[in-house]
């Protein structure tokens, strides 16, 4: 119809120009310009330019080939088997003919088929008896059962959907097809991702209309990939999106002289401040507002488009800085990062999906739909995966070529032979040919449509005569050619990825500075943590190190540190001094001494220090008080003292107030070898310092016996027999499985209102759903810049877990501490 359409404008003199790749509106134009050979960098030339029937017969065209079959996409002679449809609850028996819209395997014009290969040829609708005996034959009500897991819709009727039940096989590729307005979109985004997007991720989404969903329980995330714009900024880009960019970062940050200057993986963020361009806030680009106008964005002057300042470029990693890996094409980054295994594989994903030619800091309002779509499709295939996803896509085939195609369809077919299910609306008779299974809407658009027409494999579709589908389907699959489709094995690549695997060159060889010559970096050359030459007296902190290690008998100091000088004694893990070097302007001094050893206003007082604004010669502002004490929780004071110079310092009488400190922490450091059960109690008997609740502070009433605790350990052995339990820390129960290098989870147990337990999880697997039983407060957490989340519940009573997903849960957090070591070894 479209075409009938553009030939009868071009009848009447106009002039059509279209950017096109579907198959059958290339064949019907005059005259096509084939650009490439390839994407990005690699096109941009015209290949071919001339009719489509001469097209055809130019090799350097990648086009030509696609219509004259040279290179064609086959169709799967190892399709995935599809199973029959279980019991379905169907509308009462007395309905109306024309409402009989329920699937079995397979459905053939509208009545259930007898032949379960899908050959029996279409015939005329049966009447109201024939109908009544078909849903019967077809078991509606007692359907043969199905080994196979599905999710059925039931009773679906948004918009012009005619009370249908929609079944959908779970582990399969699926596409949902028909006429445009047949209600495709309203039964698979409005229904089933509207559905379970509130049901499984708690979203604010109204579902469609319809009775109820089955199979829910098989399916543990919902992600629904379209073709909206990743973001409206430059600041928004493939890397920023799948988040490859935060391990970019922190393999630059862990250079050497990033390590040298202090540079944290912030300080190459141009998202934040300190190592970006503050002239366009790490853009690269200005925005020009133009009145009356749309804005023009121009390069910024300052950074010239690299977004950060000169100083982060300085940092490299084998002769590139961050701003040259943002402008490299995402196939040359592949290259770059082939010894980092975290960033080499999402790189490797991108270009799985046909982006190699992208740049990877490419702004995304420059990214057209579908290419933002694959991006989408990248980051998630990029997650850790439980085989429980849905996957839906509406129409993803928009603006792409027959090669980028062919790479999309091989990126389906992964995510489903991981166990995945992928819901596809789709008009690209190349796509519908390698599905597993087909859902047919219509027969018509609007109020005519709205019924299931067929549901089956993509042969039984094309079989039925009243499908709309079927028939521009049926000279697909008879052209062919047919060839078998390299089916996925996860755990061969991921051996793969282990043998590649080589150690990575960051010169981590190369000393810092302050490992070679610790006392030469911090008095010598010491710079602060933004790399700037320190503003505080380098002889006061010599002064100071030499005076305490004349007060006692202190281990040699430690000046091995980028920002820290230490002094202890032997013995023991408890320091006595740090000296904190790495403000510009003051030099921080911290003691620790017993509880009630110095008081506060009698020392101000003793040393006489005056504040910022008293000393009037400093570069430096403010009226607080640069000496103060602090009551730590464990029996020590922290005494604190802000200093710039010689001029803060009597000498006599700060000579005296370290006397006193260090004896004072001499005494409390040789009681506590005395008697160490006393000092740290946790350490020597913890497991009856748990039970008797002293990890609470007086201020907390407890709720919970310690029988509780006992109980919920035997939960956890119950999950691990060999499961490994360390008490001896003073608020927590940490456990580890056997084998494993760092604890699991832990058991808080300095709460008044219960026990707090915290698991550790793979990132992005875990859903609300599958722990809303959990107990109380269940909440998913992700901290800091790590790549797992917690998931954090409350017990205050163990009836209140529900073990089927505890058990449920350990069996994925366990996974991934195996995983973990695999990737190690």
């Amino acid at each position: 119809r479209l075409i009938t359409a553009l030939n009868r404008l071009k009848s009447l003199g106009n002039t059509l120009l279209l950017v096109e790749h579907d198959r059958e509106v290339i064949d019907s134009a005059d005259h096509v310009l084939d650009f490439g050979p390839g994407a990005g960098d690699f096109g941009g030339r015209i290949t071919a330019a001339a009719a489509p029937k001469d097209v055809r017969a130019k090799r350097a065209s990648l086009t030509g080939q696609y219509l004259s079959g040279r290179k064609a996409i086959p169709v799967p002679t190892n399709r995935r088997p599809v199973g029959l449809v279980p019991r379905t609850d169907l509308a009462p028996l007395d309905e109306p003919d024309d409402l009989f819209s329920d699937v079995a395997s397979p459905l053939v014009g509208g009545a259930w088929s007898s032949n379960d290969s899908g050959d029996q040829a279409p015939g005329t609708s049966p009447d109201a008896t024939s109908r009544r005996r078909a849903k019967r034959r077809a078991g509606v009500r007692g359907t043969r059962a199905s080994t196979d897991r599905w999710l059925i819709v039931h009773g679906a009727r948004a918009n012009n959907l005619k009370e249908i039940d929609a079944p959908f096989p779970l582990g399969r590729f699926t596409c949902v097809t028909g006429v445009s307005g047949s209600g495709k979109s309203t039964l698979v985004s409005d229904c089933v991702h509207n559905a379970l997007a509130a049901r499984i991720h708690r979203a604010s989404v109204t579902p469609g209309g319809h009775d109820r969903i089955t199979g829910l329980e098989h399916i543990d995330k919902v992600i629904n990939v379209d073709q909206s714009p990743l973001g409206n900024t430059p600041t928004s880009n493939p890397a920023t999106y799948t988040g490859v960019f935060d391990a970019i970062r922190a393999l630059y940050a862990a250079l050497p002289l990033s390590k040298v200057r202090g540079y944290t993986a912030n300080r190459f963020s141009f998202n934040r401040p300190g190592g970006r361009c503050e002239a366009c806030e790490g853009m690269g680009q200005k925005c020009i507002e133009m009145h009356f106008l749309p804005d023009v964005w121009v390069e910024c002057e300052d950074c010239k488009g690299a977004r950060f300042v000169a100083e982060t470029l300085e940092a490299k990693y084998r002769d590139k800085s961050i701003a040259d890996v943002l402008a490299m094409r995402i196939s040359e980054a592949v290259a770059l990062f082939e010894n980092v295994p975290r960033v080499r594989k999402m790189l490797q994903t991108l270009e799985d999906v046909g982006l190699g030619y992208l740049q990877l800091g490419q702004p995304a309002p420059t990214l057209s739909g579908g290419e933002a779509q694959r991006v989408k499709l990248a980051a998630e295939l990029g997650k850790p995966s439980t085989g429980k996803t849905l996957y839906i896509l509406d129409e993803p085939t928009t603006g792409l070529h027959f090669d980028d195609l062919t790479k999309l369809l091989s990126v389906l077919h992964r995510l489903v032979d991981l166990g995945n299910t992928v819901i596809c609306i789709e008009h690209n008779l190349d796509v519908i040919k390698t599905a597993d299974w087909v859902i047919d809407l219509g027969p018509e658009a609007g109020e005519a449509g709205g019924r299931i027409v067929a549901a089956g494999t993509p042969e039984q579709i094309a079989a039925i005569r009243e499908s709309h589908t079927g028939v521009a389907l049926a000279p697909v699959l008879a052209r062919g050619p047919r060839a078998e489709r390299e089916v996925y094995d996860a755990k061969k690549e991921a051996e793969k990825e282990i043998n590649i695997q080589a150690p990575i060159d960051l010169g981590e060889d190369t000393k810092v500075p302050w490992e070679t010559d610790g006392e030469r970096w911090q008095t010598v050359d010491h710079r602060d943590l933004k790399g700037k030459p320190v503003g505080w007296d380098p002889a006061l902190l010599q002064w100071l190190v030499e005076t305490i290690q004349s007060l006692g008998e202190f281990l040699p100091t430690d000046w091995n540190h980028r920002s820290r000088v230490e002094i202890k004694t032997g013995g023991t893990a408890l320091w006595f001094c740090h000296i904190l070097t790495g403000f510009t302007g003051l030099l921080e001094v911290s003691l620790r001494v017993p509880t009630g050893t110095l008081r506060e206003g009698e020392l101000r007082n003793k040393l006489s220090i005056k504040t910022l604004d008293e000393r009037k010669d400093l570069p430096l502002y403010g009226q607080w008080h640069r000496v103060s004490v602090r009551c730590l929780s464990t029996g020590w004071d922290d005494v604190r003292l802000s200093l710039r110079d010689f001029k803060d310092i009597q000498k006599s009488a700060f000579r005296e107030f370290l006397k006193t400190a260090a004896l004072a922490y001499h005494r409390a450091v040789s009681a506590a070898r005395a008697q160490p059960e006393k000092q740290r109690p946790w350490e020597s008997s913890g497991q009856q310092w748990h039970l008797s609740q002293k990890s609470m502070s007086r201020r907390q009433v407890p709720t919970w016996k310690p029988t509780l605790l006992l109980s919920l350990i035997g939960r956890f052995k119950s999950l691990e027999p060999r499961l490994e339990f360390d008490w001896a820390t003073k608020t927590a129960v940490l456990f580890k499985p056997p084998g494993a290098e760092s604890p699991l989870g832990k058991i808080v147990t300095n709460m008044g209102r219960g026990l707090r337990v915290e698991l550790r999880a793979p990132m992005n697997v875990v859903t609300p759903v599958q722990v809303e039983q959990l107990g109380e407060d269940v909440e998913i957490r992700r901290r800091g810049s790590g790549d797992c989340d917690w998931v954090i519940f409350w017990v205050s009573s163990l009836t209140a877990v529900d073990t089927a997903q505890l058990r449920s849960l350990w069996a994925i957090c366990t996974g991934s501490q195996q995983s973990g070591r695999l990737q190690s070894a």
